[in-house]
């Protein structure tokens, strides 16, 4: 289910292969984990386009792809994730921002005016420029230990999951279980195993080997 998800989600792998940017690096994209859904190279995904997405400044789309090639994360799914910042997301990312620059930068800055208005940031932009920056970068690097311990965390519950709803299905009182071994006369095992091949001409033959009796 997790990579289903992720390969729907994900932009078309041949389109990015074609973007102005990434052809220039076309040498380095035969790497599988680029384009691969598995759990660490997902992980990785989420934690590299968060970092980028979150960064104070422009082309977070073309740095997102660099870091992915660099660190073998899934290309498409860490340029995805840097869309998280769009105009509908702007103005609380902005907040937050602002909000944890100022938990960690020196001195008094002025309280956001209630309503806001993008005017007031302009207006005071030598003063909450440097928190500003700081909690971007803050934010970067929690989004990218939460996107990557997240992936990984919600990988591994859904398979431990899947693994124990497969038990109790295999497991259900009433079914048939398979006994390979079986004791025949004086305590000596015999163990019947049967195989299916395919032959040339199509058909599927069944045989059942059994070993050697041991001998006195």
């Amino acid at each position: 289910m997790p990579k289903k998800l992720f390969r729907r989600i994900a932009p078309d792998p041949d389109t990015l292969r074609k973007h102005r940017f990434l052809s220039r690096f076309a040498h380095l994209l035969h790497d599988p984990n680029l384009w691969h859904f598995n759990r660490n190279s997902v992980a990785r995904a989420f934690g590299l386009g968060l970092f980028a997405a979150f960064l104070p400044i422009p082309f977070q789309s073309p740095i997102a792809a660099a870091l992915a090639i660099w660190l073998r994360g899934n290309l498409p799914l860490a340029v995805l994730m840097v869309f998280l910042t769009n105009p509908l997301t702007m103005v609380p990312i902005e907040l937050s921002a602002y909000w944890l620059g100022r938990l960690v930068v020196p001195g008094e800055f002025k309280a956001l005016p209630n309503p806001f208005e993008w005017s007031w940031v302009w207006d005071n932009l030598s003063s909450i420029g440097l928190p500003l920056v700081v909690g971007h970068f803050m934010l970067s690097v929690i989004g990218a230990i939460l996107g990557y311990c997240g992936i990984q965390g919600f990988w591994r519950l859904y398979l431990s999951l899947h693994l124990k709803k497969r038990r109790q299905r295999i497991h259900q009182p009433g079914l048939p279980q398979p006994d390979l071994n079986s004791d025949v006369g004086n305590g000596a095992g015999t163990r019947s195993v049967t195989q299916r091949a395919e032959s040339r001409d199509g058909f599927r033959r069944t045989a059942t080997i059994r070993p050697e009796e041991p001998q006195d």
